[in-house]
């Protein structure tokens, strides 16, 4: 069996996930655009949430293939996308709380601590054998 090489790996995955940030930078560009209402609304935290989580995805794989211990290409995959989803869903709880002004730095910083924490613990939880 070879040995697993996030570099190489990251050739498969790259190109779509470019793609689908640019759609979505130019989705939320246009629903900018648009007057507010509620299914603007929708539509402006849907592709916030899929442009942050394509964009970071990137720098997240990097990180990991640069500081993470994996040994097999599902638990890199599973872990990059995983922690992109977070930080997604992070930015779109804060950009809906800013918008309802609730947001407070006290609670952003909590919120931050819990995704932290939870990502913690799933990372100690992964198998060995997974590579983890």
């Amino acid at each position: 069996m070879s040995q697993f090489d996030p570099a190489e790996s990251s050739k498969r995955w790259m190109l779509p996930v470019a793609f689908v940030a640019l759609l979505a930078w130019l989705g939320l560009w246009g629903v900018i655009q648009l007057p507010v209402t509620g299914p603007t609304r929708t539509l402006f935290f849907a592709l916030l949430f899929c442009a942050i989580t394509s964009t970071a995805m990137p720098p997240v794989a990097y990180l990991n293939a640069r500081f993470g211990r994996c040994r097999h290409w599902r638990t890199f995959l599973a872990r990059f996308v995983r922690q992109s989803i977070w930080l997604g869903l992070l930015i779109v709880v804060l950009g809906w709380l800013q918008m309802r002004r609730i947001l407070t730095m006290v609670l952003a910083m909590i919120l931050i601590a819990v995704f932290v924490l939870t990502e913690t613990f799933l990372l100690t939880r992964e198998h060995p054998s997974s590579g983890g």
